[in-house]
């Protein structure tokens, strides 16, 4: 990348940032633009709300919905009224909107007949240039059914009612909005007496419903009822019971019963246990153990007689044998008592829990039988309830309101104007931005000597009197205004650009044609012979050659037939009192302009002409269209560098400076021509240039 390319490349890349305040510049310069676009777009907006958009008349009709029924009877409704809860309010707004309820409305009220729902009967009634094109081209639609037309009619209507609920109420408010103040009336009323009537009629079917399945379900539950009480009567003729009561008298002998038995046991183990102490103690032979075990008076007067020697041995032993005989025998009587009365509560357990489980059965049977009786008493109750109601009915919902025509509300003509406005507004803001964002011309000598790099040596104001033939008679006429002394100051900075080797040959060149730099050249040309220096200005856009636009020539000769020797230099000039310089014009080359220009007699001429002239002004063709202006340039002492203003793109002028540079050309300065003072005060770029825009009018003649 060479240094030019450095110059350039991030200035370009700037370029494409906007921060807020340029923007806020932006729209305000283009304010007079804004207004133009808010007054075309809000008259537009005023037409359609006028003259295109259809008027649509709102109709509402307001329903209460009911939270409680009330009780003609003081008997329970089989079906509760309403309930005053948010889902309850979202519920009943949904069945207003209900595709059942809307249908129900378009059959009553026949809506597949009206134009406003049904399309169809739009298309077939008036030209379609839609269908008319589809039809030609054979993409015609395949015709609805009846069916389809009639659900497309349906979603229209959804589409035009809207239900509304005031906030801490149950109020709802049905808003229809159709073409015909008439029909939204009549279709709000319509949906709110459906509604109404849909509400009661659900709750006679649901009534109905109820007694049909009430009635056959105490039909069912009476012959439950009867079967229950037959088979507890059967069980009880076929049983043996007695009362709970007695069976209870049965438990507690039970209890005396097995008391008895743990008592035999008992006495049995203490008579076991005396009978083997005994034993024990007489095997030991200590018979006063013997005697307090058996407890016995007899045994105790024969110890006594035993240690007197009153009764011998064997008659003691014998006493005791008889009474551990008795204890045998009061062991096996208890015995005998005990196995007789467990047999007996065995028989008599048997018993008890043959009865018991009779009894529980029974019990069982009776609390089936009543509950079966219970049961059918309140089915039969509310059956009864049910049927007294079922003329009692009343609907969930009151109308409050009936709905009344009312004035169009759409469209709003003032709102609609001032929308379209300001959508005009925001469509001209973006233009602007979006216009300036892209813009890759150069608005100021700023800009311009930032992106490139170079000086600005002059800016020259575009003239009123834009006609070539008259540029030079303009200057001539008015030396000091605004133009000529743009020009003037254009010479001063070339002149003193180098103040010990002021330049003698000028090249004045652009990036591409219709920048002014052929103007440029001349007024400068004028501007300088003004300080009596002998000045000569050549015509190098030999292949254009605008001269004879400028100045009446009559098959003038030029520089071409000197360099041919054809013609003398000095019969070649051209001396113009206009311009008060002497010109030499271009001709029609033989071979190619690159060639000619590359030429050694071109050069010579050069050289030729630097010691007739104080000064030599080239103008040469633009350097992106022809090679003429680079190989010119080698031999200038200077080249200045037109760009028009707001007209050269940043790419023109990076690739014509480029072109220089890549063989080792500098450029002496730029000229930021053609400047349009009103368009740039538009800008916001009065204060670049106050000469231009009318600051310092005290200083110029115009």
């Amino acid at each position: 990348m060479n240094s030019l390319d450095t110059k350039l490349v991030m200035p370009e890349l700037r370029g494409h940032e906007i921060d807020f305040f340029t923007m806020v510049n932006v729209l305000w310069r283009g304010k007079l633009r804004l207004l133009i676009y808010m007054i075309i777009v809000g008259l537009l907006g005023g037409y359609y709300a006028v003259s295109v958009a259809t008027p649509i008349y709102p109709a509402g009709a307001v329903v209460a919905l009911a939270t409680k029924q009330q009780q003609v009877l003081d008997i329970e409704s089989v079906l509760s009224g309403g309930q005053g809860g948010s889902e309850a309010v979202n519920t009943e707004v949904e069945v207003i909107r209900s595709r059942n309820l809307i249908t129900a409305l378009v059959e009553d009220l026949n809506l597949v007949d009206d134009e406003e729902f049904n399309e169809s009967l739009k298309e077939s009634s008036g030209f379609n240039p839609v269908g008319a094109i589809k039809s030609v081209l054979g993409l015609g639609d395949d015709p609805k059914t009846e069916a389809a037309i009639f659900n497309d009619v349906v979603d229209t209507v959804i589409s035009v009612i809207s239900v509304s609920n005031i906030r801490q109420s149950l109020v709802f408010t049905i808003n229809v909005r159709t073409e015909d103040p008439d029909k939204s009336a009549l279709i709000a009323n319509t949906l709110a007496d459906l509604y109404i009537q849909s509400s009661l009629n659900e709750k006679f079917i649901a009534t109905e419903q109820a007694s049909k399945w009430l009635s056959e379900k105490v039909a069912e539950l009476k012959l439950e009822l009867e079967a229950s009480e037959t088979k507890m009567k059967a069980f009880s003729d076929d049983t043996q019971l007695i009362s709970a009561e007695a069976l209870a008298g049965l438990s507690i002998q039970l209890k005396e019963m097995r008391e008895r038995i743990s008592d035999f046991d008992t006495k049995r183990v203490e008579l076991e246990v005396k009978r083997n102490s005994i034993n024990a103690a007489a095997q030991a032979k200590d018979y006063e153990q013997v005697v307090k075990l058996a407890n016995n008076t007899r045994l105790a007067t024969a110890f006594t007689e035993l240690k007197a020697g009153n009764v011998e041995q064997a008659t003691f032993d014998l006493q005791v044998s008889g009474i551990v005989s008795q204890i045998d025998f009061d062991i096996s009587r208890l015995n005998t008592q005990r196995d007789s009365i467990a047999k007996a509560e065995v028989d008599f357990q048997a018993e008890i829990n043959e009865q018991s489980a009779d009894l529980i059965e029974l019990q069982q049977l009776q609390r089936e039988a009543q509950a079966n009786g219970l049961l059918y008493e309140s089915f039969l109750s509310r059956l009864k309830e049910t049927a007294v109601q079922q003329g009692l009915q009343q609907a969930d919902s009151r109308l409050l309101s009936s709905a009344v025509p009312q004035e169009a509300s759409s469209p709003k003509t003032l709102l609609i104007i001032l929308l379209s406005s300001i959508i005009g507004l925001i469509i001209g803001s973006g233009i602007l931005i979006v216009k300036e964002m892209r813009n890759n011309t150069f608005r100021t000598a700023d800009d311009l000597e930032g992106y490139t790099g170079y000086n600005v040596l002059g800016s020259i104001p575009k003239v009123v009197e834009a006609a070539r033939d008259r540029i030079l008679e303009y200057t001539q006429a008015k030396p000091t205004s605004v133009f000529a002394e743009a020009v003037r100051n254009l010479r001063t900075s070339i002149l003193l650009s180098d103040v010990d080797n002021p330049p003698q040959v000028i090249m004045s060149t652009s990036s591409v044609p219709n920048e002014g730099k052929t103007t440029m050249a001349l007024t400068l040309a004028q501007n300088i012979s003004a300080l009596n220096k002998k000045v000569l200005i050549i015509e190098g856009d030999v292949r254009k050659r605008v001269f004879k636009e400028y100045f009446n020539l009559d098959n003038p000769t030029g520089f071409v037939s000197v360099m041919a020797d054809e013609t003398a230099i000095d019969d070649a000039v051209y001396k113009s009192s206009e311009l008060g310089a002497d010109i030499l014009i271009g001709e029609k080359p033989v071979v190619n302009a690159a060639d000619l220009f590359s030429s050694v007699k071109f050069a010579d001429l050069l050289e030729d002409l630097r010691k007739k002239y104080d000064y030599i002004i080239i103008d040469t063709a633009p350097v992106l269209s022809v090679p003429d202006a680079r190989i010119i340039a080698r031999h200038a002492d200077v080249v200045i560098y037109s760009v028009r203003w707001n007209s050269t793109t940043k790419t023109q002028v990076k690739q014509g400076l480029s072109m220089f540079e890549n063989l080792g050309l500098q450029i002496g300065g730029l000229v930021f021509n053609q400047i349009d003072g009103n368009e740039m005060k538009s800008y916001g770029y009065a204060n670049q240039y106050g000469y231009a825009y009318g600051k310092d009018d005290g200083y110029y003649e115009n």
